[in-house]
């Protein structure tokens, strides 16, 4: 009897040191596998400053996240407003003139996903759909405005919509990357867009 039970003891032993090297394993596995992927914040001041002949710059937003879906602002891989927001910081610059201000006004800032309808049926099973649509709307304002009584002496606006759908199955850093990509290019319509309106109808406070 004494045997058999030493027989026993060694067995449990050898079960629990099996398991508790089995969970070092997978917990070592669970440490060393790689971090998700991360993304750059998107940056302007590359492509040169505007200096304008204002006291100050001032960046406000009309836009507030609503952190709630279809609204994904919150998930995305970079924060559109924060890129907005960005933006203003990188490409103007207050170089003089006491007489004015200049407030660069965020209007709208948001992305929004969307469930699309899939196949249904037999079809459907040897379908690969597009499985969500994302849109991306951003605008921004420039407001020129006298010091003393903030009245609005020239404005300029920036208006884009973008959106883009993506397959079903993807991985979550493809639909990540694929989102990136879509405020990046909305970004670049905006850039554009306000540098043409500030060499155009604001070339007089431009110091070149």
């Amino acid at each position: 009897m004494l045997i058999q039970k030493i027989s026993s003891h060694a067995s449990i032993s050898r079960r629990a040191l099996l398991a508790t090297g089995a969970s070092a394993l997978s917990l070592a596995a669970c440490r060393s596998s790689p971090p998700g992927p991360t993304f750059a914040a998107l940056t302007y001041a590359h492509k040169g400053v505007f200096r304008l002949q204002v006291e100050r710059i001032e960046i406000a937003t009309d836009y507030m996240p609503p952190m709630r879906r279809p609204n994904i602002d919150h998930e995305a891989p970079v924060s559109p407003l924060e890129t907005m927001q960005r933006w203003g910081r990188d490409r103007l610059q207050a170089v003089g003139s006491a007489e004015h201000f200049l407030r660069y006004v965020i209007r709208d800032a948001s992305l929004k996903e969307t469930s699309l309808p899939k196949t249904p049926g037999v079809r459907g099973a040897l379908t690969t759909d597009q499985a969500e649509r994302y849109d991306l709307s951003l605008s921004a304002s420039i407001e020129i405005r006298q010091t003393r009584a903030s009245f609005v002496d020239a404005n300029v606006d920036a208006r884009t919509t973008r959106f883009r759908t993506v397959k079903e199955g993807i991985t979550l850093e493809e639909r990540d990357r694929s989102i990136y990509e879509l405020i990046e290019q909305g970004m670049n319509d905006i850039d554009a867009e306000l540098e043409r309106q500030l060499r155009t109808h604001l070339a007089r406070y431009v110091v070149l």
